[in-house]
């Protein structure tokens, strides 16, 4: 059984770490324990050796028990740690911990979980990130590209029966589309019409139409692209009401 501190050979470090990777060394010294040998599946007694082995001139390290402490809780509200049935104040680990193992498989496990709520735009907090740590990954996508149809096609005016590239190719149109910006690069006007459309029929449509299996980096990088097309689309609506309220000010009364 590794000890903690041939894991993480400073007290420094080891206070220095957020919680969950703490948590991921710590399970990585617990799931090597033997039946014979379980003392550290008590949470004093872990987080009293883990004081002792970073003791500094026999004085004990207060602030290794609290992290390790805090970590412990970590591992049981995350489901990998859980009591003994047999001890009230012994653990076991879960069928979850053996399969994640180590300090790699929880980071690995936060990653799939990730998808950081201040990169993504405000209409897809509450309809696409939720189903998104629930795992649900092709239909997080569906929802984000389909909340970007939707916010294109009421920034147009347009009916619901423009749909998907039909709908992107008409409001980018570089000549007339309503949400093109007249003042860029006819170039650049083409480019973001080829974004949009190739954005909603490449990821839109396919999710829609059969079941695709998306895994959760493949899936956020979508969804992240949704969500930054449609804050494009929220800016190009803004300047087309601010062009269309001007232009009626100007009429004669």
């Amino acid at each position: 059984m590794p000890l903690l501190r041939q894991l993480i050979p400073e007290a420094d470090a080891l206070l220095a770490l957020e919680i969950p990777d703490l948590a991921g060394y710590m399970l990585e010294t617990l799931l090597p324990v033997t039946n014979d040998n379980r003392g550290n599946w008590n949470r004093h007694n872990f987080c009293l050796n883990a004081m002792r082995e970073y003791s500094d001139n026999g004085q004990q390290r207060n602030d290794i028990g609290i992290a390790c402490s805090t970590a412990w809780s970590w591992l049981e509200a995350n489901g990998l740690i859980c009591h003994a049935p047999e001890q009230e104040h012994w653990y076991v680990p879960t069928r979850r911990a053996e399969q994640i193992g180590n300090y790699r498989g929880i980071r690995q496990m936060i990653s799939q979980r990730e998808l950081p709520p201040e990169f993504l735009h405000p209409s897809m907090l509450e309809n696409v990130r939720p189903l998104f740590l629930q795992g649900k990954f092709d239909t997080a996508v569906f929802e984000a590209f389909k909340a970007l149809e939707v916010a294109i096609r009421s920034a147009c005016g347009f009916g619901a029966d423009q749909i998907g590239v039909q709908l992107a190719s008409k409001a980018f149109h570089p000549e007339s589309g309503p949400l093109t910006d007249q003042d860029q690069e006819k170039g650049e006007r083409v480019a973001l019409m080829n974004l949009m459309t190739g954005a909603l029929g490449s990821y839109k449509n396919p999710v829609s139409h059969r079941h695709v299996q998306l895994g959760a980096e493949e899936a956020r990088e979508m969804v992240m692209l949704a969500s930054h097309l449609r804050k494009i689309v929220d800016a190009r609506a803004g300047k087309l009401f601010e062009t269309t309220f001007a232009a009626i000010e100007d009429q004669p009364s």
